[in-house]
């Protein structure tokens, strides 16, 4: 029996999200990359496909072996994310996000970071950049705080039939979000070349198919999606540690 890797508990069956049939017909035609809706939730701990998956990664590629020495930044914090980083940071550690719920949290936007260049080794910013207004200067100021030797992780939504980004050049209704972004808070969806606005902004690294950094680990036993790439990226290094 499989266990979850956020709460370490065995896991019968993964809890589908209730809402798993009513993707957006033109996402799944553009076969976005995201969640695995039919795997989503721990029984356990409720954690969700995408927090497990992060985590397996992130401990695979021992990015937390000198990450929790440093200060370490975490926009729009997963819970149980959090929870673990918190437990184990032997430094300072920052969450945050543009409307914090949490009195932990600091007010943090992305597009304009109110926080020392070059400061922090470890900086999580998963499923941001679909929903802000410019995300290519949010990419560069992520990349102005991330130090040298530091690991940028920046999971999002993506189609690999895309060649570019797609995008409205005036802001989309409810209705037409979900039916081109597949959310109504969305206002864009990355295409295959989403790795390249990371390199823009001077950084190394893409986009690790999950076979690469865990390979002979299933996916779907895990409660994952196996066609999640791992996004990270650093401004001096490549990532060479996998599995």
């Amino acid at each position: 029996m499989p266990l979850c890797a956020m709460c370490e508990q065995p896991v019968e069956q993964w809890v589908p999200h209730p809402e798993r049939d009513k993707r957006s017909a033109l996402c799944a035609a553009l076969d976005v990359i995201g969640s695995d809706l039919t795997l989503h939730s721990c029984p356990h701990c409720h954690c969700n496909d995408r927090e497990r998956h992060i985590w397996l990664y992130i401990n695979a590629v021992g990015i937390l072996e000198d990450s929790l020495e440093q200060p370490i930044l975490h926009i729009a914090p997963e819970p149980n994310i959090e929870r673990k980083l918190r437990a184990i940071a032997r430094a300072d550690y920052f969450g945050g996000d543009l409307t914090p719920r949490d009195p932990l949290h600091l007010r943090l936007d992305v597009e304009q970071l109110d926080q020392p260049t070059g400061r922090f080794h470890l900086i999580i910013c998963n499923h941001v950049l679909e929903h802000v207004a410019d995300p290519h200067r949010a990419i560069r100021e992520l990349a102005r705080c991330l130090a040298d030797d530091g690991w940028l992780i920046a999971q999002t939504p993506y189609s690999p039939l895309l060649s570019d980004t797609m995008e409205f050049c005036s802001p989309a209704t409810t209705d037409a979000a979900e039916l081109f972004f597949g959310q109504k808070d969305h206002v864009r969806l990355f295409g295959a070349n989403i790795a390249e606005h990371f390199v823009a902004a001077g950084l190394k690294g893409g986009l690790y198919p999950h076979d690469a950094i865990l390979p002979g680990i299933d996916a779907v036993t895990c409660g994952c999606n196996a066609r999640e790439p791992f996004f990270v990226f650093s401004k001096s290094r490549w990532l060479t540690s996998r599995g």
